[in-house]
């Protein structure tokens, strides 16, 4: 029987959880954001798949830029682009994701196939120990055996109008893709042409969200 995903969807409710967890609100919004410039940045003349690209890397590299000063660390197993929290015992790996990203109903996917580190992170999310099933094929095993806290993936979804973030707890996965979610904490990010609404906005006269494109 499938256990119901829990969803912070309310900004107080997510803030209290994310909280919880020691992830700073406002290096996530700072690092979705970044991501949503550089989307933008790109003009008609880049390769069709650089604007998702170049979202995604600077998602991941602002992320670093801000958690690691508050005590976090970075790895790359595999090019399995991780911050680690050691405090809280829990890794954040950034993910492009679908249309659902955000929306209740529904569950997000996200939008290219993950490989071995994402089943691993799965493996080891849904044990309650280090004690993994004898069947576990060895190349998995391996994997699972790095990653030493339960992963979280930062699901992004940015558009030239919109961009939605969620930070969710997989806890399912077949061949291709993580299926089901343990946990899914709604990113409470400004309203940016479509992007979900803060009822609390960020206290951060810094944090700036472009949206004109560049000429190509």
């Amino acid at each position: 029987m499938a256990i119901a995903t829990v969803v912070y969807q309310q900004p107080f409710d997510a803030r209290r959880r994310l909280a919880e967890l020691n992830v700073s609100v406002e290096a996530v919004v700072r690092a979705v954001l970044a991501g949503h410039t550089e989307r933008l940045n790109c003009t008609d003349n880049d390769p069709p798949f650089i604007p998702g690209t170049e979202a995604w890397r600077f998602v991941v590299r602002t992320l670093r830029e801000e958690l690691l000063p508050l005590g976090w660390r970075k790895d790359d197993p595999s090019n399995y682009s991780l911050v680690i929290n050691d405090s809280s015992q829990i890794n954040i790996v950034v993910a492009s994701s679908d249309a659902l990203t955000c929306c209740v109903p529904g569950s997000p996917k996200t939008k290219s196939l993950k490989g071995l580190f994402t089943e691993a992170a799965v493996l080891k999310n849904t044990l309650e120990s280090d004690m993994f099933p004898e069947t576990i094929e060895a190349e998995l095993l391996r994997a699972a055996s790095i990653l030493s806290y339960p992963t979280w993936m930062l699901l992004v979804h940015i558009e030239d109008d919109a961009c939605r973030a969620e930070l969710s707890l997989p806890s399912a996965y077949d061949d291709r893709n993580v299926t089901d979610w343990a946990e899914r904490i709604f990113i409470p990010l400004p309203s940016v042409d479509g992007g979900v609404p803060a009822e609390d906005p960020i206290e951060d006269s810094d944090i700036d969200v472009p949206v004109k494109r560049k000429a190509a």
